[in-house]
């Protein structure tokens, strides 16, 4: 009877959720080994959805932020973020999004030595996308109508998965592998993801960092999540952001 407490007690810790409100995960290289999976609150699948996160990145480059599934999953890419920068000028950049595998690219701006918020909404019933970066949205454009998304194998930070070559034998097993051309290098922080297209006003509260609004599949501040290889969890050195005449403006802190 001890011993059955005992197991239930450790299995209690490792679901333990963290409030990761302070910091970021760091990826300190480029490397298919280096990611995280996240567990989501909802495994339904998902009709409508909301995603946000914040990312710093010190370079030119593509760079996988977030994609539903793991090494595990059977089906690959239903849905993906992928940052791609411009290489003449590094305040160009190219959000990509994609659903089950049919992508859509959005140009916006940004600093080059700045944090990049950004949140995607998507309405399955018109198809509907839109993206939101720092505040600003992009043109809305309508992509995989009547889609849904499954979560059950969750989310992964920081890669995407390579496409099967078919020129194997599909009769043969083929092992999923990360793309390692799109591994993330640089920090990701403030995930959170909604089961529904949330409004303009409550997204600018997400990129406010509003504490009382928080993801219902995916919360930072609530996170239950799985380190791979070298990202390391480290504190938050980023700026409080803060609205003024209209136009945003920043104090940086670490409280």
């Amino acid at each position: 009877m001890e011993m059955r407490v005992v197991w239930l007690l450790l299995f209690a810790g490792s679901m333990a959720q963290e409030d990761m409100d302070r910091n970021v995960f760091l990826f300190p290289r480029r490397s298919a080994a280096d990611y995280v999976v996240l567990t989501p609150m909802v495994t339904g699948p998902l009709h409508n959805l909301t995603v946000c996160l914040r990312s710093y990145t010190g370079g030119g480059g593509k760079y996988a932020l977030l994609t539903v599934g793991t090494l595990e999953s059977r089906l690959r890419n239903m849905f993906f973020i992928l940052q791609d920068a411009v290489d003449y000028n590094p305040q160009n950049y190219y959000s990509n999004i994609a659903i089950n595998s049919v992508s859509v690219s959005f140009q916006t701006m940004a600093h080059p030595l700045g944090w990049i918020h950004r949140c995607v909404t998507w309405d399955s019933n018109t198809g509907v996308l839109q993206l939101w970066v720092n505040g600003k949205v992009s043109p809305r454009t309508a992509l995989q109508k009547g889609f849904s998304i499954d979560l059950q194998d969750g989310f992964s930070l920081g890669q995407i998965l390579k496409n099967p070559d078919f020129r194997w034998n599909q009769m043969q097993n083929m092992r999923n592998e990360w793309n390692s051309q799109f591994s993330f290098q640089g920090e990701i922080t403030d995930v959170h993801m909604w089961n529904e297209v949330l409004p303009p006003e409550t997204i600018w509260q997400v990129l406010l960092n509003n504490r009382y609004i928080n993801g219902n599949v995916i919360s930072w501040r609530s996170l239950n999540y799985t380190i791979n290889g070298d990202v390391t969890v480290q504190p938050k050195l980023q700026c409080r952001y803060g609205s003024e005449s209209g136009s945003s403006r920043h104090q940086c802190s670490m409280e």
